[in-house]
């Protein structure tokens, strides 16, 4: 059981990062001494948040995560973006879309 959490623990911490890397408190609005417009924005953020459901669906293929690991996961990383102090319900929109999209169901 141990060594089952352990992997837990990785994996929240692994996507944590990759959320944090996809879509930081903090953007930074300004390329080269101009604003990035609404657009491009959005279109860094869909791409970020695309890699980063993949890496979701990679880790739970790779450490064969059954529905309780994958609640479990879920879970640990609701609470790490908490306390990182992303808004709750960007967490609660971000996990949702992540619980329906890459940890339903069997195989992709």
């Amino acid at each position: 059981m141990s060594k089952t959490q352990g992997a837990i623990q990785n994996i929240c911490d692994k996507l944590s990062e990759e959320f944090q890397r996809a879509v930081p408190l903090r953007p930074e609005l300004i390329k080269r001494g101009k604003k990035n417009s609404e657009n491009e924005i959005k279109s860094s953020s869909e791409a970020a948040l695309k890699k980063f459901y993949e890496t979701a669906f990679q880790e739970r293929q790779r450490h064969g995560l059954g529905v309780i690991g994958r609640a479990r996961v879920a879970f640990g990383l609701q609470q790490r973006l908490l306390q990182a102090g992303y808004p709750p319900p960007l967490v609660k929109q971000v996990l949702f879309a992540m619980l329906a999209t890459v940890f339903v169901g069997g195989k992709r």
